[in-house]
């Protein structure tokens, strides 16, 4: 029995450090040789990562997809307007915004905020409360089918950095249903059994 128990210790404290490294993209901003300049590095991933930069507007100005190799970018905003900018680096398991403001003679990095992307979703009695950080601000969906594939709820939110929903499963037939929340790139499934 202490054999069994040390060995399940040891599987679980492998897989919770493996899912730490997976989920924090080793990224540092720097500012660049210019006065409205920064420099981007971003070391190797378990996953691929997207960067984008995004107006106030939610417009994307540059995108790219990195593959799972060291990356290092001087980005120039000279050319741009003044105004409020957002660096995401991003992740299949979480994200990292920077924000970024341009004025007439230089840029400034004010603002780091980190997230998980994927929903977080909690089962109390009959109520399920999903939420999920938005850091993009696109479209997303969020739908309910049952065992049958049959669409009982389906909703899209847009422009909102947190969405959270709580829906009450109290009045519907036994069985199992699927939440899905799909951010337009990725799509998450919760499975809820109500017995």
């Amino acid at each position: 029995m202490k054999k069994f128990l040390r060995s399940t210790t040891a599987l679980a404290l492998l897989f919770a450090t493996t899912t730490g490294m997976a989920t924090q993209p080793k990224i540092s901003l720097a500012y660049g040789n210019d006065a409205k300049s920064f420099v981007v590095k971003l070391e190797s991933q378990y996953q691929d990562s997207k960067i984008k930069l995004i107006n106030d507007n939610v417009q994307t100005i540059y995108s790219e997809n990195i593959q799972s190799t060291d990356y290092v970018k001087k980005f120039n905003m000279k050319n741009l307007e003044m105004g409020t900018y957002y660096f995401l680096v991003k992740n299949a398991l979480s994200s990292i915004v920077y924000t970024l403001t341009v004025n007439d003679k230089n840029l400034s990095i004010s603002n780091k905020s980190k997230s998980t992307n994927k929903p977080v979703f909690k089962k109390t009695g009959n109520k399920v409360s999903v939420k999920f950080f938005n850091a993009d601000q696109q479209k997303v969906d969020i739908t309910i089918v049952d065992s049958k594939l049959r669409v009982i709820f389906k909703e899209s939110a847009k422009g909102e950095l947190i969405i959270g929903k709580i829906f009450n499963f109290k009045k519907v037939l036994k069985g199992t249903y699927t939440i899905r929340v799909n951010d337009g790139e990725d799509t998450y499934y919760e499975n809820i059994t109500i017995g």
